[in-house]
């Protein structure tokens, strides 16, 4: 090589050497500016609520203030599409729920890719699905549902908070695994829905317990069947599906906090470490126990290995139940 090359070559890594240090200083400092965390859904629903508690405890444990910043729109599309256009500096956070996976079956082309476009910081906390019925309603448990809807084939509807959400597809999986016709009802949000099955007006909805807790307290809803892989502590009496003989997906509700992709170990080992102590506490367990929640920390490959089953799992279930993109 001659001495001119060389030169030049020194002369191109100068800059990066240089550059080095002051960007792992500025990784070692992080957060050195207030965070913001967005999040898909509007305010005063369930996953409001466990995302600012999680974006209060990340502020204790990081010391910087986060300023968690609603953005609903298209079942939390604009939010991601957001996060994953941002500059990969841990200034700019998305705390996601199982949408982020379940649209990439929605939507023929999403601006984001589920798994790709971001670094999974860790998992928060989950809430089973549950098939639930107005009280009004004269079913005690799943077997009698069951029989008048083989009874009337496509005469009962199942309310959900909109196409392609945990209520959507949970209704699909049970559809599937029961063999039964019951009608999708899809509506724009939970309260709506909910209304009009405490009314009477639709016989069943598909819901989280963490955004029905609060009707079911009140006597207003009547659990009848848990989705997930064991019963949830506020409905002891209550089977899972799987108890029952069917092996379905997992629609429940998760909850998680992501970067965009490319962000730098050192900034993601930060915030996963100040997640898992803030879901260490035993007043985060408390505060979530009051929304129907239980923390369920995983790390980021444990996080990243869900993101990359359920992206599968749905595509399956959409396929199946002929569900087509938007």
């Amino acid at each position: 090589m001659t001495p001119s090359r060389i030169r030049r070559r020194r002369a191109l890594a100068l800059p990066a050497l240089l550059a080095a240090p002051a960007l792992a200083r500025a990784q070692a400092a992080w957060p050195d500016r207030p965070v913001r965390i967005l999040m898909g859904f509007p305010p005063g629903g369930p996953t409001d609520f466990v995302g600012r508690l999680t974006a209060t405890g990340l502020q204790e444990e990081l010391g910087q203030t986060m300023v968690f910043e609603n953005r609903p729109g298209a079942n939390s599309v604009l939010a991601a599409e957001a996060v994953s256009r941002a500059a990969p500096d841990g200034q700019t956070l998305l705390f996601a729920s199982n949408s982020l996976v379940m649209n990439a079956s929605v939507y023929a082309r999403l601006p984001y890719d589920p798994v790709t476009s971001f670094a999974p910081i860790g998992m928060v906390a989950t809430s089973p699905n549950v098939l639930w019925c107005g009280a009004s309603q004269s079913w005690r448990n799943l077997g009698e549902m069951v029989a008048a809807a083989k009874a009337q084939p496509g005469a009962l509807g199942y309310a959900s908070t909109g196409n392609g959400g945990n209520g959507h597809f949970g209704g699909e999986t049970l559809r599937q695994a029961l063999g039964i016709d019951i009608t999708h009802v899809p509506y724009r949000g939970t309260a709506p829905a909910l209304l009009d099955v405490m009314a009477g007006r639709v016989p069943l909805m598909l819901q989280t317990l963490v955004g029905a807790i609060g009707p079911y307290r009140e006597n207003q809803l009547r659990p009848l069947v848990v989705f997930g892989p064991q019963r949830a502590p506020e409905l002891p009496e209550v089977p899972t599906l799987q108890e029952l003989g069917h092996e379905v997906a997992d629609s429940g509700v998760w909850f998680g906090v992501l970067a965009p992709a490319g962000t730098p170990a050192p900034i993601v080992l930060r915030a996963t470490q100040a997640l898992s102590a803030f879901l260490d506490k035993p007043g985060t367990r408390a505060q979530l126990a009051t929304q129907a929640s239980v923390p369920a920390y995983a790390g980021p490959e444990d996080f990243a290995a869900r993101l990359r089953a359920d992206v599968g799992a749905w595509a399956e279930v959409a396929r199946r139940a002929g569900m087509r993109p938007e």
